[in-house]
Formats: C-alpha cells, sequence, structure tokens
C-alpha cells in the first residue's frame, strides 16, 4: 500500500539548495507541511520556505547540524507547530575535494560532522516523536559514493559509507510503524559538485517515490537513485 503524504509533516535537513531544496518543494506539492531549514544561507532558504508557502503550510527555521543545542530546537519547533513530524529527510551535507594527503584536520572533522555525526544527532532527537507517534520514516540521503571509493574523496565516501551501515543498523532497532531508507544519489547537478550531473529535481522526484513506498523496498533498505533515472 502506498503512502499518502498529503497533510505529512516533513523536516529536510539542509533544504536552502540543490537537492534539500527540490526536495522541500516537491514535498510541499504532494500537500505536505515542510519545515525548511538552513544554516548559513538565510536568504536562499527565505525563498524556498516562500514558495513552498504557496502549495502547503511550511515553517523556516536555522539549523545547524552539528549543534545539539540546534538540532533540540528544530524539533521542538516543528512538533509545536505542527504537533507532529511524520518524515525526517537527514540531507544535510558538505565535500571536500582533495586527496587525503591535502586535508586538514578541520577539513576532515567538517565532513565526518555534518555528513555523518549531524545525521545520527538528527535522527537521535527525532526518534522520541516518532515513537510517541508510533508511526513515521527516517529517509537519510548518502551517496553512489558510499558504495564505491573515489579519490579525492576519501572522507566523504567514509562518511557515506558510515550512512549506510547507519541505516540498515536502525532498521533492525526500530519499531514496526517507523520505516528508514537509504538514498544514495549518484552525481547531481549542485554546488557541491559545481554543477555537473543530473538535475536535483529528478533526485527529489526518487525520495518523494521512496516516501511513498513506491519502490518496493523493506526498511533499512538503499535507493540508489540512478536505477531509477
Amino acid at each position: 500500500m502506498h503512502m499518502d503524504l498529503k497533510e505529512k509533516v516533513v523536516l529536510v535537513t539542509g533544504s536552502s539548495a540543490g537537492i534539500g531544496k527540490e526536495t522541500a518543494l516537491a514535498f510541499s506539492k504532494k500537500g505536505c507541511r515542510t519545515v525548511v531549514t538552513y544554516n548559513s544561507g538565510r536568504e536562499e532558504g527565505e525563498k524556498v520556505h516562500q514558495e513552498c508557502s504557496r502549495n502547503s503550510e511550511s515553517l523556516f527555521l536555522q539549523l545547524d547540524v552539528t549543534s545539539s543545542e540546534s538540532i533540540r530546537k528544530a524539533v521542538e519547533d516543528t512538533v509545536k507547530k505542527f504537533g507532529r513530524l511524520d518524515i525526517l529527510v537527514n540531507n544535510a551535507g558538505i565535500i571536500r575535494w582533495k586527496h587525503l594527503i591535502e586535508q586538514e584536520e578541520s577539513d576532515i572533522e567538517a565532513q565526518i560532522d555534518v555528513d555523518l555525526k549531524g545525521l545520527i544527532k538528527m535522527t537521535r532527537k527525532a526518534l522520541p516523536t516518532l515513537h510517541r507517534q508510533k508511526e513515521g520514516m527516517i529517509i537519510n540521503i548518502a551517496s553512489m559514493a558510499g558504495k564505491r571509493g573515489y579519490a579525492e574523496l576519501t572522507v566523504y565516501c567514509a562518511a557515506k559509507f558510515g550512512v549506510r551501515g547507519f541505516t540498515r543498523a536502525l532498521a533492525k532497532e526500530l519499531p514496526d510503524g517507523i520505516r528508514t531508507y537509504c538514498v544514495n544519489p549518484g552525481m547531481t547537478a549542485t554546488k557541491m559538485t559545481g554543477f555537473k550531473g543530473v538535475p536535483p529535481s529528478e533526485v527529489a522526484g526518487i525520495i518523494i517515490r521512496t516516501a511513498e513506498e513506491r519502490l518496493d523496498k523493506s526498511s533499512g533498505e538503499d535507493v540508489d537513485v540512478p536505477d531509477y533515472l
């Protein structure tokens, strides 16, 4: 049975640009109540929020996934506004295109902190709400780089491999009614990739199909975006 997304409350991390932006817009067009978040790109995020608001109700929040306090506030503000949280899309991410020998410790820590630890901490904070509701979904955005190793992406690949492992393990802990999936885009035309690759709107379409449970996947499984484009 496919999930009807209308009126679902969806929080998308890193939704001021790229895949996150297109994902928030796509959910809003499905009638979802969207939570648009930004870290530093407030102006871009405000535009996304305004566009989402033309389709359905929307909330606009600042969110730094490396900050436990920022995460706590985002989840609490979402529940205060809408009374619930149905779908968490862990999309926020950064990348450093350098060989490992060229990466500073700050480069390494930043990627792990955002791409892996931030996603885990965000999920942990959302779980009590999902457990109270006895239903919900967590969609983690990893990457095909999390299935293959690429030069100049050693730390990013490590983080994304970690996201995939986290998703599989989490699925074994979650009660019936709460599912999780790992969506793996290939090269996507965003600022992170120098705008090379497929349009982020196409990736967002696969995320929507994942949320609607149209892809015959079990909780914890990978959704490899190139397989559906």
